[in-house]
């Protein structure tokens, strides 16, 4: 699972905030707060996990595919590994709850990209580091207020800034994987990953978009 590049096709308007790499994607009425008071930053505070991992999960649970990420499999939240070594960006409303995020890590090496085997089967470019994107989520009752681009362009900036060489996504919603390719993105193939090992494996689209941040 959100244009990176600045935004310049409109990519991920405030007409379609979902998930990326997510299926919940339903639209729902969106709740309109001031500017204030849906405020983006990122993370510092590592205490505020477990609210990022519940909003994760009740998305998930309500989006009408939830074999693969559901209460049974993660009763405490929707994490994995990635999550304490990646940076975060988070949306508060004016409660000062959260209600949207987006993850981000950079890889210095494929080796360490903890979904190597699932993608070294394809041509990647060979500089680092490299960004993964992943886990946006944006309460239903938020979607349609932009949170989506205002979360890539936070990360975008950050990349930016750290020399991030190429990016690449995990995207198997049709609407999302188009809205990356009229972006510059390229679809280099399907590969099956699991997120808990007592779920069943899932197809995922695997994109790329070389020099994006150099």
């Amino acid at each position: 699972m959100n244009s990176i590049l600045e935004f310049k096709t409109s990519f991920l308007s405030a007409e379609t905030d979902m998930a990326v790499a997510e299926p919940g994607t339903s639209i729902s009425t969106p709740i309109f707060e001031s500017p204030r008071e849906l405020r983006t930053e990122l993370l510092v505070d590592a205490s505020r996990l477990p609210e990022i991992y519940d909003l994760r999960l009740n998305v998930w649970e309500h989006s009408g595919k939830n074999d693969f990420v559901n209460r049974k499999l993660y009763p405490n939240g929707w994490f994995d590994e990635l999550d304490k070594s990646a940076y975060h960006w988070i949306v508060l409303n004016g409660e000062n709850r959260i209600i949207a995020s987006a993850r981000l890590h950079l890889f210095y090496s494929l080796k360490d990209f903890p979904y190597y085997q699932e993608i070294k089967k394809f041509l990647l470019p060979p500089v680092m580091p490299f960004a993964f994107y992943s886990r946006l989520v944006v309460d239903p009752n938020y979607r349609q207020n932009g949170l989506s681009r205002q979360l890539y362009k936070g990360r975008e900036r950050f990349c930016e800034e750290r020399g991030a060489r190429w990016a690449q996504v995990f995207i198997n919603n049709p609407i999302i994987l188009q809205q990356f390719e009229r972006s510059g993105y390229r679809n280099i193939g399907q590969t099956k990953v699991t997120y808990h090992a007592s779920s069943p494996a899932h197809s995922v689209n695997v994109l790329i978009r070389e020099n994006e941040f150099s």
